[in-house]
Formats: C-alpha cells, structure tokens, sequence
C-alpha cells in the first residue's frame, strides 16, 4: 500500500475515531469531549498538508496512487460482478483534504466559543466528526459505489445538524426540507449510476473514463448524455443549482458553525467536486481529441449553474437576514462553479472552490460573531458594530472584498479564471451561447453590490437601537482565532494562480488538467495486465495548450488550437470587464446605503420597485411553487385517498356487513324455525312418549308381581295356542 494512501486511511480514521469517541463516553469526558474531535481534525488536518506540500513544489504535482480491495462478487465465474473499495490519491483529491480539513478544524474551534453552554454540546461535536467522515471518505474514494455511499452519510449528516435545535418547529422543517429535497436529487443521481452498472457492467472511475475513450463504445449518443445529466442531478441536489437550491437558505436554522461546515465550504462544495472528478465521463469522447466543448451534458451543466449563479444573486439583494444574504450568496458562487466545470474550465472551477471555501467560512463565522454579540440575525436591527467589534469587522470586510472580486484576492483570481472560460465557450459554440458569461457577469456585479450593503447595514452607520446594543462586544478567542486564520487564507489561497493581469495559466491548471484526472485511471488499467494497445490509453496531453508552432500529430490539434486562441483572446476583455462590474456594483451600494445618506440613518432596505421587489422577497415563488404544487398536491391526493377511503371503500364494506347482517338474520330464522324446530319435535315427541311410558312404572311389588303373573299366564295361553295349531 502506498504511503500516500495510508495516509488518506488515517484522515479518514482520524474523525470516525472521534466519533465513537464522543458517542460513546463524551458526555463523560471534561468540556464534553470537544477537544477530541478538534484534536482528531487537527491531525487530519497536518496529514493533509503534508500531502499538500508535495504537489506544491513538483512539476504537475505528485503522481497518482491507487489502492483498493475487493469487497463482494455476484453472479457466476463466466459472468460476474465485481465491487471493490478503492482508494485514489492524486492533486485533486489532496486539494479537497485540504479545504475539508482546514474548514473543519476552524469550525470545531470556533464552536469550542460559540457552542459552549448549548444543551447536547457533547452530540455536537459528535455530528461535526462524523460529518467530517463522511466527507473526506466522498474525496477518496475511486469508485461511483462508494461515492454514492458517502453521499448519503453527507446527507444524513446535515439532517442531523440542521435540525440540532430540533426542539424549534423552523429548524425541524428545515431539516426535513433539506433532507427531502437533495433526496429528490439523489434519485436522478442513482438512476445515473444504475445506468452506467447496466451499460458498462462496472462501477470504477477507470472503467468509466475506459467507456468513452476513443469513441462511444458501448454507449448511444442519447443514453451518455442521459447518464451524465442524471449523475450530474445529484449535485443539483447536494450543491443546490436551480430548481433544488431551495433547501439551503431554510438550512441556515442551523447552529452558525453548521452554516461555515457545511453550507460554505464542505457538503454543498460536495456536487462541484463530484462534476470536476466526472469531468472525462461528462465531456464524453471528445474530451480525449480535445472538442469536449460541444458536449450536451456539459452546455446542461453550464446552463444550469449560469442560471444559479444569476437568480440566487439577485434574490441575495432583498433578504434582510445577514446569514440569509450569505445563504444565497453561496448557491451564486456554487452556480458560479459549476458554470465553470460546464464551460470545460473545471480547473478554474475547482479553484474558485478552493478559494470559496475560505473566504465564504470566513463570511459566515464573521456573522456568527455578529450574531453572539447582537442576539439578532436581521441587518435591519443592526449597525455602527465596526468599532465593538474590530476583529470581526475588518476579516469580515476581507472575506467581503475577497467574493466580491477585489483584485490580487483569492476571489479575483479564481472567478476571472471560469469566466474568461465562459466567454471562449461562447466564441466556440456561437453567440447565442455567450448566454452563460452575461449572467456571470451581472452576476459579479450583484455580488459586489449586496455585499457592499451587508457591510454598510451591519458595520456602518449608528445602532438602530442604542440600548440593545450597548452590551456588544468582540467574540472570545477560539472564535476570532479561526476568523483571522481565515481572512489570511482569504488574501494568500489566490497566489497559488498566477496573478491573472500576466499570466492566462493558473497553478490549478498545472495540476488539476486532463492528464491529471485521467492517466491515473489510465495507468490503473494498464497495471491490471491489460494488452500493449491498451497502453494508448495513456494521454500525451500535457495539460497545457498547445501552441501555433505544435503539432501534436492528431487530428484533434486544430479543435484544441481553436479553444486556446479563443481563451487568449477572452481573457483581457473579461478581465477589465469584471473589474467595471466590481466598480459598478461596489459603487452603486455606496451610492444607496452610504453616499448621499452618510449623516443620517442608512436606508434598510434596497429601493426596489413594485413588482420587482414582491418577486424578489418571495424567493421566484419556487417555495410557494412547490408548496402548492407538491405539498399541496399530496395534501390534495391525502384528502382524496381519505373520501375514496370513505366513500368507496368504506362504502363496499359497510354495504358488505349489511348484506352480511341480513344473510346471518335470514339464517338465524331458518335455523331457529326449521333445524332447531325439527329438533324440539323430536325431543318433545321423545318427552310425550316418555311420560306414556313412565306410567307403567308405578314403584308397588305386588302390582309388578300381579302384572308379572298376568303376562306369564298371557304368555303361556299364546304358546298353548301356537302349539294346537
């Protein structure tokens, strides 16, 4: 077994121990335990940076390792399936440890202070290391089995922590809401995996990326994009994109830290690794000859996390609740993501989770911090809190500087880099498809704008109620700690790109490129003693594009030629295109919630008009939708069921027993007038006959002995008679 994978094996033992741990003695231990699940991620969290800094250095990072042992076999020796867990470690999944482990461990941290003194403190902490689990064990694996597996122990999870405070009616919907709805995602998801088992007869990345190598192989055109966009659902699902985005602003129920976990960096980033590592299977043949732009699953994908990325910025600027704006702030950014991914920048796409995960936990333990000190979630109450609260009011102004897109911060970095992509995708397919980096960039400048109104309604101004907030004060140390970690990893996670006014080509492109996700798989297969021939499966690819001057002898060049030139030309227009959006948003909130109104109260609410602002407050109507539709629907097929129940069925047996009643009566009365009058007659008959009889026995000895000599003479003249004869 490599080191590297033994390494993986121990993070993720590491928080299944803590785990149990907790669950078992916890509630026992000193402080409740919490320094055992804090402790266990601390250590997960040096193993992954160990990890980390061997890709840092090498060129294109560390190579693939490969591990796995065969876990059931059915069906019979000529024709058998095989399902194996597997281990895979490359830079992709050592990114993801990273960010999991990193957000993990400030998040235990931070709820050591913010959680302290909470009823079931100890089953907290127990939640967050089984979480945790849960998580890196979906980063790990190499197969679809066990990515479904640990999908739905993610779910579960958040089930858990949503609904922590369960004894509130909002928080107990919340969960359901959320543990339904990802659900309804998880079907497409496995109906996607049931296909692939049919089509391919395996579950393992290597025989999927195998599938498509070369051409279709076993599949038609029809069932591989059906495929790829079933799978893809359930990341509709896990990292909420339109129409199933639905359950996260509810999800904010949750204790505060649970939002940073969960909502932020980890669960919901869950469906964009989870795209990024299908990428080769989603792309389809063309990913391997380089026209993997023109893949219907990939423009769905685009489309879909486009639309996301606009709708949830737009509803982000009405919401009054500072973890709500975040809320739908994150379901932006993820639609931001998986755009990305459906352009064919999934490195830039994985960057931006990368750097998101940072700066947006940052976001969200900030308004923890706001939140302990105010006692209130609505910025409308708040206000003037930069000077109780400096710690948190300048790493929250990071974190906000940071998404909205100021350059040389992460944000900036990452976000220039999809949506550069998103306008060479549009060059290649057409106009009609440029579509995708439009919504992108009103997106950007949305995002400058509510944020910029977060920051002026929380830290600007005067406190709308002086009284309530004269006790504000900064958070203790194990919460503003975390938050400053994060704010330096907010400034710093986007120098590992190349600053984007030089340089087109990222860090993550070096790492994260065709040849990296796929060789590895490649080379699984070859080491199974597969033919020579099956040795081309082996990309020449470098990960980088190619230039005029090469030729990489395929017929393919000239389609990868095509996507360079139109990246290059793509990118310095998108680059000062989304600075005038920065400048444009950033200056338009200034305008509305600080400029004109800096001596007086600032306005608490955008000046939206009429219409606009209804649509806008009720979400699109997508809960009211579906409310009506679904939960009405079934409320409505619940009150049908009951009136066919009593009517129809209740009727037939009603009727049934009343018929029944009548039969039983009718034989009642045949029973009782003929089979038990036949029966009296007889004993009655058998009674009168009796008592004729009876009187022959009168209990006197002389009349016997009379009666005796009587009957003997009798007998006597009758044989004296028979005997004349």
């Amino acid at each position: 077994m490599p080191s590297e994978v033994q390494l993986c094996l121990i993070v993720l033992a590491l928080p299944m121990a803590a785990f149990i741990v907790q669950v078992a003695v916890g509630r026992w231990l000193p402080r409740g335990g919490d320094y055992v699940p804090t402790g266990a991620m601390a250590g997960a969290l040096a193993i992954s940076l160990y990890l980390f800094a061997g890709i840092l250095g090498a060129e294109g990072g560390m190579d693939p390792k490969t591990w796995e042992v065969s876990w059931v076999k059915i069906g019979t020796e000529a024709k058998d399936l095989s399902l194996s867990f597997g281990i895979l470690v490359d830079n992709l999944t050592v990114i993801m440890l990273v960010v999991v482990t990193s957000v993990s461990f400030l998040v235990h941290l931070y709820s050591m202070g913010y959680m302290r003194g909470e009823d079931r403190y100890p089953r907290f902490f127990a939640y967050l290391a089984l979480f945790s689990f849960s998580m890196l064990g979906l980063i790990i694996v190499d197969n679809l089995l066990f990515l479904l597996v640990f999908w739905e122990l993610v779910g579960l999870c958040s089930y858990f922590l949503i609904g922590f405070y369960f004894q509130k009616p909002s928080a107990a919907k919340a969960s359901m809401k959320a543990f339904i709805t990802t659900r309804v995602g998880d079907v497409g998801f496995f109906l996607g995996v049931i296909i692939v088992l049919g089509t391919i007869g395996s579950l393992s990345y290597a025989d999927l990326f195998a599938s498509v190598k070369g051409g279709l192989g076993p599949w038609s055109q029809g069932l591989l994009t059906a495929a790829g966009i079933l799978l893809f659902f359930g990341a509709v699902g896990k990292s909420a994109q339109i129409p199933l985005h639905v359950w996260l602003p509810d999800a904010m129920e949750g204790p505060t830290p649970v939002s940073a976990l969960i909502h932020a960096a980890t669960m919901v980033a869950a469906g964009v690794y989870m795209v990024a590592r299908l990428f080769p299977f989603l792309a389809g043949p063309g990913y391997f000859d380089g026209d993997f732009w023109h893949s219907d699953a990939l423009v769905y994908v685009a489309y879909t996390g486009a639309i996301t990325a606009f709708l949830a910025a737009t509803i982000a600027v009405a919401q009054t609740d500072i973890k709500k704006v975040l809320a739908y702030s994150t379901i932006s950014q993820l639609g931001y993501m998986v755009m990305g991914v459906g352009v064919g920048a999934f490195a830039a796409g994985m960057f931006h989770l990368f750097t998101h995960a940072f700066f947006k936990a940052l976001l969200f333990l900030g308004a923890g911090s706001v939140i302990h000190a105010t006692h209130t979630n609505e910025m409308s109450e708040m206000g003037g809190l930069k000077k109780k609260l400096p710690i948190t009011y300048i790493t929250f102004l990071i974190g906000t500087a940071a998404l909205a897109g100021v350059p040389f911060l992460s944000g900036f970095a990452s976000k220039e880099g999809i949506l550069t992509q998103a306008m060479a995708f549009g060059f290649l397919r057409g106009g009609v498809h440029l579509f995708p980096f439009i919504l992108g960039m009103a997106s950007a400048c949305l995002t400058a704008f509510y944020m910029g109104r977060v920051m002026f309604l929380t830290f600007w101004g005067e406190p709308r109620d002086k009284e309530k907030f004269d006790h504000a004060h900064e958070s203790p140390w194990t919460m503003t700690v975390p938050l400053c970690t994060l704010a330096v990893a907010a400034v710093i996670a986007g120098g590992l790109g190349a600053i984007p006014f030089f340089f087109e080509q990222e860090w993550f492109d070096q790492r994260i490129s065709k040849e990296r996700i796929v060789d590895p798989y490649m080379e699984m297969k070859v080491g199974k003693g597969q033919s020579g021939e099956d040795g081309e499966l082996l990309l020449a690819s470098t990960g980088s594009l190619p230039t005029e001057d090469e030729d990489r002898g395929s017929a393919s060049s000239g389609v990868v030629k095509e996507h360079a030139d139109a990246e290059h030309s793509a990118h310095y227009p998108t680059l000062f295109l989304s600075l005038g959006m920065l400048f444009l948003g950033a200056g338009g909130s200034w305008y509305v919630f600080a400029g004109p109104w800096r001596k007086r109260d600032l306005p608490r609410e955008v000046p939206l008009i009429g219409k606009c602002k209804k649509v806008l407050t009720n979400l699109y109507y997508f809960d009211k939708f579906y409310y009506k539709v679904f939960v009405g629907g079934l409320l409505s097929i619940r009150t049908l069921v009951y009136l066919f129940d009593k009517w129809i069925i209740d009727g037939i047996v009603n009727l049934s027993g009343l018929i029944l009643r009548g039969v039983s009566a009718l034989s009642g009365w045949f029973d009782n007038v003929f089979v038990d009058g036949a029966v009296r007659e007889v004993s009655d008959g058998i009674l009168d006959w009796g008592k004729s009889v009876r009187k022959i026995q009168t209990g006197k000895l002389q009349e016997y002995v009379a009666l005796s000599i009587i009957l003997f003479g009798g007998m006597l003249v009758f044989f004296i008679i028979i005997n004349k004869l």
